[in-house]
């Protein structure tokens, strides 16, 4: 294995996928936390470790391109590893990958360093400079398809979504997973029946609090296969936007 490099095998049991015994990307995003988890207990630089301290992760950047999603009940290695800094910016990629080398996943995300009470990120400490600069594993590479300052949609449909307990994580806001559950169930059922997710970025602007109604909307900029879409959480009331995001879907 790579020095700073951590593999888990991970079963894909029935609950993790849809009726097609697809993987869900709610459930993949909730693996990537799992490993990343593990790494960073291994690192010191956990979660429970950190709040000790006052501080904590937040996630603010996530880009996900699926080629193949695994097979129901097949064993698959998922890989993460931290992969560099970029100014306030700790990145840590993931990969998955069968037994025979074959790439299913590639993702690279982008996790600030956080004040806990303030809820304002921070320098990144020595530590996590030394674990994320401390090795030679390239990053992944994925161009990006999503740019947070050009971004304009105009909404053709959406869903209202409840910050419930079950949507709730270590820092007390909706977890990354449950954003991107939202994001891709406010499109029509017969539209996610008929394709495929390929590549997704999101971008997580503001916290969900428990108890929050929250609307999830969408926009079809491009209806040629591949189909492009855009999407907006925001509340209710439509004053806050909490995330941004871009699909690519592709006939099943």
């Amino acid at each position: 294995m790579e020095t700073g490099k951590y593999i888990e095998k991970v079963k894909i049991f029935r609950h993790y996928t849809n009726y097609k015994g697809r993987l869900f990307v709610k459930a993949l995003c909730d693996l990537f936390n799992d490993v990343a988890q593990v790494q960073t207990e291994q690192e010191g630089v956990d979660v429970e470790t950190l709040n000790a301290e006052g501080a904590t992760w937040m996630l603010r950047r996530l880009h996900i391109r699926l080629h193949k999603m695994p097979a129901l009940n097949e064993e698959v290695n998922l890989e993460t590893w931290p992969s560099g800094i970029d100014r306030l910016f700790a990145l840590r990629d993931f990969r998955m990958v069968r037994e025979n080398g074959e790439e299913l996943v590639r993702a690279t995300s982008e996790w600030m360093y956080i004040d806990l009470k303030r809820r304002r990120p921070l320098r990144q400490p020595e530590k996590v400079v030394q674990m994320s600069l401390g090795h030679s594993i390239p990053r992944v590479e994925l161009e990006p398809i999503l740019n947070e300052k050009e971004f304009a949609m105009v909404p053709e449909g959406g869903r209202y979504f409840d910050a419930t307990f079950d949507n709730i994580d270590f820092n007390g806001h909706v977890t990354q997973a449950s954003y991107m559950q939202w994001l891709t169930n406010a499109l029509p059922f017969e539209f996610l029946k008929a394709h495929v997710l390929t590549d997704v970025e999101v971008v997580y602007l503001r916290e969900i609090m428990p108890d929050t109604s929250i609307y999830s909307t969408y926009e079809v900029v491009s209806a040629d296969e591949p189909v492009t879409v855009l999407h907006r959480i925001q509340d209710k009331e439509g004053n806050a936007v909490h995330c941004i995001g871009k699909t690519v879907w592709e006939k099943r």
